[in-house]
């Protein structure tokens, strides 16, 4: 936990074999999903998953999974019809600016008395941050939604329906504790003007602190990589820290008894250092350099920035960028944090449970559940994803390593982006985790026994060969189910199935 002289705010066994085949089409991209605007992409030759062990141990690289057999044919959610373009916001060009917008806009309690389709285009408002747009609750975007869009993500989905067309056929048990966008705005709208304003604000606050990473991810390609005609600039905002650990360390290094790696999680090492400098500090790992010839970015800086309300923070500065090193690439397979997954303690504690392993693995401090559900601001209806990505920049170190946390809509994305991503993340010098947001469902993560809700996990490692994202599943079915399976521990996850599980939740965001 970061101490308060940085300014913190206190603030399943396996019936999988029977079901496996159908179960295989989780693992195919499902065009579906994205927007009807969208170009058609290419999706990434992903394989499947092996059937899965009874203990949560991590399946190894040597038995690769198997092909997916079937494609996709039911996505979780029916496409959005669009009810035209969607109004651009004006630009905030700086932070007193956005101030200025959020307050004017707020509604009063007199306009939120209407249905929760309505308020929810009145609470999740969209602003441009520079270059960048923002939603309040669904993160930044790549395009803004429209109204009709916005309304679809307090719909409730389907899952029977949609999983009679996946072939699959699970029980709805309990919900694990992420917010949902219903209960988002239903909480948003039960406040007071002032108390809504101050809360739209803190949010607003990180967002406007992570613009510049904001706009490296949006320049991604469909694969995840920058810009023709630009050199990457990888680790841009570790380089000249080459010397610096990142916090929780790397696995692919771990050799000798009980702590060395899993299975399929030590085919490399991270490269310690190996990074190019880039004369911006907050663009984050996303491989994206600096703007090329005659193109113009809003500056960040050159106008005068308030500070910001309720911010006391003494944040150090990054260190001075040292000169340009030999870039390495990045490893295949890496992985972080072996040994400090966490099991949630309660059936909504998906967030504190989350959020105790990443803090855990940054100052090797095991703080309680209960404690971080105080400071996460949960309910029994969950936690939000920005009081996850706003913990994480204030209570630990990490957000050195990898930037400014921020809340990132994939909406618009591949499954090709969405591992590349995880890659710039976890495979450089200075890793980090990522804040995965996931609908919990069996014919995505077979190990279950049930489907569940929306539910938070720890991004904490990838195989590019195998095309899998590693994760810390927190939440184990048995413990509250005496029909579930054993579930929590280190998982290997085929990305594609990773990545319609995010979109398979309503808000389609993660945390990085």
């Amino acid at each position: 936990m970061r101490t308060a002289t940085r300014g913190a705010a206190a603030l399943i066994s396996l019936g999988v074999l029977l079901s496996q085949a159908p179960l295989a089409r989780a693992y195919e991209f499902d065009p579906a999903y994205r927007a009807a605007d969208a170009k058609p992409l290419r999706a990434p030759a992903v394989v499947g998953p092996s059937a899965p062990a009874a203990e949560p141990a991590e399946p190894s690289e040597a038995s690769e999974p198997a092909e997916p057999s079937e494609p996709v044919d039911a996505p979780t959610a029916a496409p959005v019809a669009d009810d035209g373009a969607a109004a651009e916001p004006p630009v905030a060009r700086s932070w007193s600016e956005l101030v200025k917008q959020v307050t004017q806009t707020s509604p009063n309690n007199l306009k939120l008395r209407a249905t929760a389709a309505e308020q929810s285009k009145q609470v999740m408002r969209c602003f441009t941050l520079e270059t960048e747009n923002y939603c309040l609750g669904l993160g930044f975007v790549d395009k803004v939604p429209t109204g009709a869009q916005i309304s679809s993500t307090v719909v409730e989905p389907d899952v029977a329906r949609d999983d009679l067309r996946a072939g699959v056929s699970a029980e709805q048990d309990i919900a694990t504790g992420a917010l949902s966008p219903a209960a988002f705005v239903a909480e948003r709208a039960s406040m007071s003007k002032a108390e809504r304003t101050n809360a739209e604000l803190e949010e607003m606050q990180t967002a406007w602190d992570g613009r510049d990473k904001a706009r490296a991810l949006r320049l991604l390609d469909a694969e995840g990589n920058p810009p023709a005609g630009e050199s990457a600039a990888p680790d841009a905002e570790t380089a000249g820290r080459a010397d610096s650990a990142a916090p929780g360390g790397s696995d692919s290094a771990a050799t000798d008894g009980s702590d060395s790696a899993a299975p399929g999680e030590s085919d490399s090492a991270a490269p310690g250092g190996s990074a190019t400098t880039a004369p911006t500090s907050q663009a984050g790992r996303t491989d994206v350099p600096v703007p090329g010839a005659g193109e113009t970015v809003a500056p960040s800086a050159g106008h005068t920035v308030a500070p910001k309300p309720g911010d006391p923070s003494t944040k150090p500065s990054p260190p001075p960028l040292k000169p340009p090193v030999v870039v390495k690439p990045k490893p295949v397979s890496n992985y972080i944090m072996k040994g400090y997954q966490t099991s949630q303690e309660r059936g909504y504690w998906c967030g504190p449970a989350t959020f105790q392993s990443i803090d855990w693995a940054d100052d090797k401090q095991k703080d309680t559940q209960a404690s971080w559900a105080k400071d996460l601001g949960v309910t029994t209806s969950g936690t939000a994803i920005s009081a996850m990505v706003k913990q994480t920049n204030l209570k630990t170190n990490w957000d050195l390593a990898a930037g400014t946390y921020i809340v990132q809509n994939v909406s618009h994305w591949t499954p090709a982006k969405f591992l590349q991503v995880h890659q710039n993340h976890l495979g450089d010098g200075a890793p980090a985790p990522v804040i995965e947001h996931v609908q919990l469902l069996k014919r995505y993560f077979p190990y279950l026994a049930f489907n569940h809700s929306g539910h938070y996990q720890v991004g904490r490692g990838y195989n590019k060969k195998a095309g899998t994202i590693g994760i810390f599943e927190v939440f184990n079915e048995r413990r509250f189910n005496s029909r579930g399976n054993d579930t929590d521990g280190p998982r290997n996850i085929p990305a594609t199935a990773m990545f319609n599980a995010t979109l398979a939740n309503q808000f389609k965001n993660i945390g990085l």
